[in-house]
């Protein structure tokens, strides 16, 4: 009788320690934060990435309660920065800076020690819309004569475009689901693609944004023939989406922010409110629209659908054109 009460009350103790610690957990949840939060970057300092990273840290503390430190761990294509926080303690004090070139294409060509979906989705701050662009004297005048021409003369239209990144793989999901074939000419970045096209080097250019090409098509030396994005671009409002023209394909390099995966859900719906705020946030809005920076905000699971569109489309045209075995 008395092992039987002695293990009844070392029962009920260790009952009390695991109820206290979920007590305890529940309580570090509902305070956080309770110290600095890291936003890593993992990209070198000055780019977009860093950019709104950091206009984002800058207004976060007023929602947060909390510094918001940014972090560059720049390397490895962006993977030594995705890996540090896939493999960070979930507890909402570090978070990733997030593009496609961190969780979708290092992944696709399997040059990451992490998957698409080993983090936790906060939400898009903007994503940038990628255009196709080419001179007035070519021999068509916008995308559907471009089509129909380049049905009758496969594999003679030339593009320029960064090779393996989102403007040849959105180009290339966008040519197969139109059954065109085109010649790629690889260039080093969206200027020197434009500038090609500029010089008649290349008939079409190519852009990860619509800022590369701006300027040209109000000066009458480029036509923006197709945009790329969900919705038509507002300075290209007499420019077609793909979906428009009749093809499913929605490719628009995101920025946004995630956190490693199995977050505590109070701490994630903290961070999403949060992200929410600041997105909405006078200050905020005003210092992305002096630095050019466009807001295409997604919250969420709305984020992680974003993921999940890039990661298979880009995936099956990689498969598709041999680019992975």
């Amino acid at each position: 009788m008395k092992k039987l009460f002695l293990v009844f009350i070392i029962l009920l103790a260790s009952a009390g320690l695991i109820l206290a610690e979920g007590t305890q957990e529940g309580a570090a949840a509902g305070e956080y934060p309770t110290k600095p939060i890291q936003i890593i970057v993992p990209w070198g300092a000055g780019g977009r990435t860093d950019i709104n990273a950091r206009m984002f840290a800058s207004v976060a503390p007023k929602y947060l309660g909390q510094p918001v430190v940014v972090v560059n761990k720049a390397g490895g294509g962006s993977v030594i920065g995705g890996d540090y926080v896939a493999k960070a303690k979930p507890d909402g004090y570090t978070l990733l800076a997030i593009t496609p070139g961190t969780n979708v294409f290092p992944v696709i060509f399997k040059k990451a020690p992490y998957g698409t979906y080993d983090f936790d989705p906060i939400g898009q701050i903007g994503s940038s819309t990628m255009a196709i662009a080419s001179k007035p004297d070519r021999p068509w005048k916008n995308v559907q004569e471009l089509i129909a021409y380049t049905k009758a003369n496969p594999g003679k239209v030339t593009y320029a475009c960064v090779a393996l990144k989102a403007p040849q793989l959105g180009f290339l999901r966008w040519a197969d689901k139109a059954g065109l074939k085109f010649k790629h000419v690889p260039v080093g970045n969206d200027a020197e693609a434009v500038e090609a096209a500029l010089g008649g080097h290349v008939d079409i250019a190519m852009t990860s944004s619509v800022a590369t090409i701006i300027s040209h098509v109000n000066a009458n030396k480029l036509n923006a023939l197709i945009v790329f994005s969900e919705k038509r671009d507002a300075n290209l409002s007499d420019t077609p989406t793909a979906v428009e023209t009749g093809y499913a394909v929605v490719a628009s390099p995101f920025t946004g922010l995630a956190g490693p995966k199995g977050m505590p859900k109070e701490v994630l719906n903290k961070l999403r409110t949060v992200f929410r705020q600041v997105i909405e946030d006078p200050d905020f809005l005003k210092v992305m629209k002096r630095i050019g920076e466009s807001i295409s905000p997604k919250f969420g699971d709305e984020f992680y659908a974003v993921w999940k569109n890039d990661f298979e489309g880009y995936s099956d045209i990689v498969r598709k054109m041999g680019f992975v075995k």
